[in-house]
């Protein structure tokens, strides 16, 4: 931005002839002459001056309105110009209905160049009406649509806020994502004017959340309405409202630049009305320079001679602009206000004298002021060829007429190709600020000089900053002849001003939008500055805790102790790290945060400030809590009594746990490098279990079965273990794994005793059928498989029934135990005696090799059976059997075939009385 100011007039203005110091010449005559035109040279002196009073103060009339006007029209377009890209914004919303989200919304501010088109606008956003009832459901509403960090914020105690749910660009606006609009006073008069009205309204000057700078703001708003259209009075705009667009505009970016055209002729106050109906000023100069806010309240120009007010109204909301000619435009342009008889009276008194005088001294006195212009002339000329900078002078009319060599130097242009021209039109760049130019040529015009700041283009097409000085030239009599103007070249500043500007702007933006909140605290612990995202995390304004609160404040109890404890700690020795603290914002979001922070010092040593960084480790603790739980879980896991564990390495126990320790009979710590073999019951068990485990495990599997191994002692114990191979993460864990091992041997006791009453006769302890039922059909399958054959005896006892008569149910179970023994002991472990029940018993006899060869195993056992049993009582008693024979495959080849056969072969021998087995043949 170019800047204009005007040059200091109490400098000595540059004169041709100023060397000259020769003595005046008096002649009594040319003062006679003087005295008789006196009173003549008064009354026409008198008449000038009233003249002259009246066109200057019109002139300078005509120029300050000209002027106000200008501001004026230049401040309208710059407040009116956002509310064209907010009404893009909610013609898009029309086009796009229910499908204009946050990205379409995003999209379109992206499309927008912000800072060209609407200068001073810090970016667009979205307003919704919400019911305080409705709040809950509003924000979950928005969560579930993805945006999961959505909060409400800043919120009043009315029953409806107005709640900005999008905001674009988000990186620079996000403190004011979710605040509530209507909390402030200003905001929410605003909104309800646009909601009524159905147009554009501009706030009252307020602070911006946005703005680092805290300067004043302004919010433009725009209401939006159900299906596109206004509905046409104030109650059916508000039933119908879908929500407001709105800019926040930033008063100091929105009028850079606009007074300087002006501010070497006006003295200038811009100000808007506020609720209050008093004017808050916004913008104010003096005599070229911008005051600050606190100078803007002290300042005043109602006592100014010259002020003027205009009152103007831009979306409803009214402006005051007063404007008062500056101290040295006033000097320039109505200096003969005032005292003007008695000057004009003098001035024409020296005026005449001086004619004398001239004509008196002659030609000698002439001479002597030619030597003196030209001695000038020869000093400025030698100072003008020999300096850097460009210089040139001008003609009153602005042409040039003499330039030096560093003009040429700098823009390109020869003596020759400049001597005529004018400067606005020779240097001429489509980029050079016109309102600037525009302040120059008033200036110029009125012979005044001034400084600015332009960009103009060299001969080759080259734009360059020039930091340009004007000075009027005057003749011995003051008379103006033209204009010196001087320039350097700052390009190169300007590129490091741009720079440094630029590097600022994103220090701030790292600074504000860093992923951690930093801040500083005062000596009391009181912030003195915060970026942005603690003030998110807060729920807070910077405004309600700089110098206000503390982080303290937002501290559980145990870190209010925590902090109290570290605070003076860290005054003392000037640093901490990694404290932790349980905080909850305003909103109530609780968060687990991490602070470390060093302090500054002042010369003499005393605390001047904090340097302090918070993250927030809320993950994180609650990982580490989690994995503190798994710890404890893992380790109450790892010393259960009941299963035990070893870590293996190279097949011998590196770890251990006690129970693995008691199941075996060691003391603690005696198995810590012993070789798993000693576990086992012999070698062969051993290289068994590793050969089947262990490729199992390599090959990412888990390896489990159930294996008798031998405790300490010598005793054999079941135990169920199960293996897997542990990772080799850390590169030293190759050729490790991890055992789990219960102690299992009740419980195979039991299963032997259910298997041993499922399958065994309660009272002989023989098979019973089931378990005949299956070793039968094992012997029809192995002598498929190998060919030969076997027998099936199926015997029934004969007197059983008068051994019970007459001795009694005890003496028959006795009876069948002694039978059951006999026939045990007259068979091969190879065969089976089976009870069916009763006094029916079977016989199973494999292999045979042939069928002849059953019938003296048979006839045997029958002769045991034959011999008399003695009983508990000492009685005596005697039973025989009868026998039926089945061989297979020739009388069957299915258990029920062959059973069936030897049953009939049984009953026939009973009943023919035949208690020897014979073979059939054929």
């Amino acid at each position: 931005m170019a800047r204009l100011f005007l040059v200091d007039d109490k400098r000595t203005p540059l004169r041709i002839g100023d060397a000259y110091t020769g003595p005046e010449m008096a002649s009594p005559a040319a003062w006679v002459a003087a005295a008789a035109v006196l009173s003549i040279g008064l009354a026409l002196t008198a008449g000038a001056v009233l003249w002259q009073q009246r066109q200057a103060s019109t002139e300078a009339h005509v120029q300050q309105q000209h002027q106000m006007e200008r501001l004026q029209d230049d401040v309208v377009k710059r407040l009116t110009t956002p509310v064209y890209g907010l009404r893009g914004a909610r013609g898009a919303m029309a086009a796009l209905p229910g499908r204009f989200g946050r990205e379409a919304f995003d999209a379109y501010v992206e499309s927008r160049d912000l800072a060209q088109e609407f200068p001073g606008v810090r970016g667009f956003g979205f307003i919704e009406r919400v019911a305080r009832t409705d709040l809950d459901a509003f924000v979950a509403a928005h969560q579930r649509e993805g945006t999961t960090e959505f909060r409400v914020h800043g919120s009043g105690q009315d029953p409806t806020l107005y709640v900005v749910t999008q905001i674009s660009p988000f990186s620079h606006n996000f403190s004011a994502w979710g605040i509530d609009s209507g909390a402030n006073p200003i905001g929410r008069e605003a909104i309800e004017q646009a909601i009524d009205s159905g147009e554009p309204t501009l706030s009252s000057a307020t602070r911006l959340v946005q703005d680092p700078l805290k300067g004043p703001g302004l919010l433009l708003f725009l209401p939006v309405y159900r299906q596109g259209q206004d509905p046409g009075s104030p109650t059916l705009r508000r039933a119908s409202l879908q929500g407001l667009l709105y800019a926040p505009l930033v008063v100091n970016d929105l009028l850079r630049g606009v007074a300087e055209p002006a501010s070497s002729l006006l003295d200038l106050k811009l100000s808007v009305r506020m609720p209050d109906s008093d004017f808050l000023p916004l913008l104010a100069t003096r005599r070229g320079k911008t005051l600050t806010p606190q100078e803007m309240a002290d300042d005043t120009l109602e006592d100014a001679q010259t002020v003027e007010t205009s009152h103007f109204t831009v979306s409803g909301r009214e402006f005051r602009l007063d404007a008062a000619l500056t101290h040295d435009a006033t000097v320039r342009l109505l200096g003969l206000s005032g005292a003007g008889l008695e000057l004009g009276g003098a001035l024409l008194s020296l005026l005449l004298a001086a004619t004398v005088y001239l004509l008196a001294a002659g030609r000698s006195r002439a001479e002597r002021m030619a030597r003196g212009m030209t001695a000038d002339l020869a000093r400025l000329a030698m100072v003008a060829s020999h300096t850097t900078n460009a210089v040139m002078i001008t003609d009153p009319e602005l042409r040039i007429t003499w330039v030096n060599e560093g003009f040429t130097r700098i823009c390109g242009y020869a003596s020759a190709e400049a001597l005529g021209q004018l400067p606005s039109e020779l240097l001429h760049s489509e980029l050079t600020h016109a309102d600037t130019v525009e302040g120059l040529r008033q200036a110029m015009s009125v012979g005044m000089g001034a400084h600015a700041e332009l960009l103009k283009r060299a001969k080759d097409g080259r734009d360059y900053w020039a930091e340009v000085e004007i000075q009027p030239l005057h003749d011995g009599g003051g008379g103006l002849t033209g204009f010196m103007i001087i320039e350097s070249d700052i390009t190169a500043r300007k590129a490091l001003q741009a720079q440094a500007d630029e590097a600022r702007q994103s220090l701030q933006d790292l600074y504000d939008n860093a992923p951690c909140a930093y801040y500083a605290l005062d000596s009391h612990g009181r912030f003195l500055q915060i970026n942005a995202l603690g003030l998110k995390w807060l729920g807070c304004t910077a405004d309600e805790l700089i110098a206000r609160a503390s982080p303290r404040d937002f501290f559980s109890p145990e870190s209010q102790t925590l902090f109290d404890d570290a605070f003076p700690r860290f005054k003392r020795e000037g640093r901490v790290s990694a404290l932790e603290f349980d905080m909850k914002g305003r909103h109530g979001e609780a968060r687990r945060v991490s602070l470390s922070a060093t302090a500054i010092y002042a010369a003499d040593g005393s605390y001047l400030r904090s340097r302090s960084v918070m993250f927030d480790i809320s993950e994180t603790h609650r990982i580490r809590q989690q994995l503190h739980q798994l710890t404890l879980d893992q380790e109450a896991m790892l010393e259960s009594d009941l299963i035990g564990i070893a870590k293996l390495r190279d097949r011998r126990i590196s770890w251990r746990n006690h129970a693995l320790e008691r199941m075996f009979g060691f003391a603690e710590g005696e198995l810590l490098g012993v070789p798993v073999r000693q576990l086992y019951l012999d070698a062969a068990a051993y290289e068994t279990l590793g050969a089947l485990a262990y490729p199992q495990m390599r090959a990412g599997g888990r390896f489990r079965t159930q294996q008798q191994m031998r405790r300490k002692d010598g005793t054999l114990i079941w135990v169920d273990i199960g293996g897997i191979e542990l990772p080799a993460a850390s590169g030293d864990r190759e050729g490790e794994s991890m055992w789990m091992m219960v102690d299992i041997t009740q419980q195979k006791a039991h299963e032997a005793r259910l298997e041993q009453a499922a399958l065994h006769d309660a009272l002989t302890g023989l098979p019973n059928r089931m378990l005949l039922a299956d070793r039968l059909k094992q012997a029809i399958h192995s002598a498929e498989r190998n060919g030969h054959v076997f027998a099936l005896a199926y015997l029934d006892l004969n007197g059983f029934k008068q051994v019970n008569d007459n001795h009694g149910h005890d003496a028959g179970d006795e009876v069948l135990k002694a039978v059951s023994a006999r026939l045990q002991a007259g068979l091969r472990a190879s065969d089976t005696v089976a009870r069916l029940g009763g006094d029916e018993f079977v016989v199973l006899l494999s292999p045979t090799p042939a069928p002849a060869e059953a019938e003296p195993v048979l006839n045997r056992l029958l002769d045991a059976l034959s011999q008399p049993i003695t009983l508990a009582s000492g009685a005596q008693v005697a039973v025989g059997s009868s026998l039926g024979l089945a061989h297979y495959p020739v009388d069957g080849r299915t258990p029920d075939e062959l059973m069936r056969h030897a049953d009939e072969e049984m009953f026939a021998n009973k009943r023919a009385g035949r208690m020897r087995t014979t073979t059939r043949r054929g």
